[in-house]
């Protein structure tokens, strides 16, 4: 993917491309996800061939973008993504978050000066006290041993990803665990870049967001989709959190765990984020 380092301000630089015409998308992904995570969503190929014009980014803290010193907030992270918008020449856009872009898309429109047409929000609108513990339990580690062991973001993400059939059927397990070992790799730019993203997260979480008051705020029209099996955002926390917002449509896929947006061979998500911004 073809893209470009763009200087955000105060020596950060947040790597992000545009590809396709028309209408503008931003795409803000999950915690630790750099942009290229999309790809195996299909979303940005099924939103061009729609007609739009297609926005990802990597948020600070993952390569290749700059790492500043820890701690980052959210509202940091959508500067840089408001940033990154006006730098493209964007004055109305539709904004997708999955996972923790979901808590970045809802601090775009307290930041950024520009219209949000429409806000998606896939398996990231209410977290659970498991991505407290999550988040606790990565923030010590950094603090006693100086990064998160490659083992346990691997148990993180077996544990997290995939369905709770899967996770019952040793033999898938062994198969996910092949697939999942090592994927992580290098996509922090640095220590100080997981540290800065996870008490990101942490903090929003901790603070009791989204409040009630944020939902009722959000104007734009809004889709909010759950996975059935998803323990850091249980289905019924967002469906019950997506009824605070005024103009919002609720989208359940079953059977999935928190990774459904991207190991769905029915890519049914995408597919529902995709009608929806051909909806606007």
């Amino acid at each position: 993917m073809t893209g470009e380092l763009i200087d955000v301000g105060d020596d950060v630089q947040i790597w992000a491309s545009s590809r396709g015409d028309g209408p503008t998308v931003l795409l803000s992904a999950g915690l630790g996800m750099p942009a290229q995570t999309w790809t195996f969503t299909g979303l940005p190929d099924a939103l061009v061939d729609a007609g739009f014009q297609v926005i990802e980014y990597s948020a600070r803290g993952i390569a290749p973008s700059s790492a500043p010193p820890a701690p980052y907030s959210v509202h940091d992270i959508a500067a840089d993504a408001a940033e990154v918008l006006d730098r493209y020449g964007v004055d109305e856009a539709i904004l997708v978050g999955y996972s923790m872009g979901c808590y970045v898309s809802q601090a775009v429109l307290d930041v950024w000066g520009g219209t949000v047409r429409g806000l998606a929000m896939v398996a990231g609108l209410r977290s659970s006290t498991i991505g407290v513990v999550v988040n606790e339990m990565e923030l010590e580690l950094i603090d006693r041993l100086g990064h998160v062991p490659d083992s346990v973001s691997l148990f993180e993400q077996l544990m997290t990803i995939p369905s709770s059939s899967v996770l019952r059927d040793d033999a898938e397990v062994a198969n996910w665990r092949a697939m999942l070992d090592g994927a992580s790799g290098d996509v922090w730019t640095s220590i100080e870049g997981q540290h800065g993203c996870t008490r990101a997260s942490y903090d929003w979480m901790r603070s009791g967001e989204p409040t009630v008051e944020r939902l009722a705020a959000i104007e734009c029209p809004t889709l909010v989709v759950g996975f059935g099996d998803d323990m850091f955002f249980p289905a019924s926390g967002s469906q019950e959190a997506a009824s605070h917002i005024p103009n919002a449509q609720w989208t359940l896929v079953d059977g999935l765990g928190h990774g459904g947006l991207i190991f769905d061979p029915e890519h049914r998500a995408t597919a529902a984020v995709a009608a929806f911004c051909q909806s606007l």
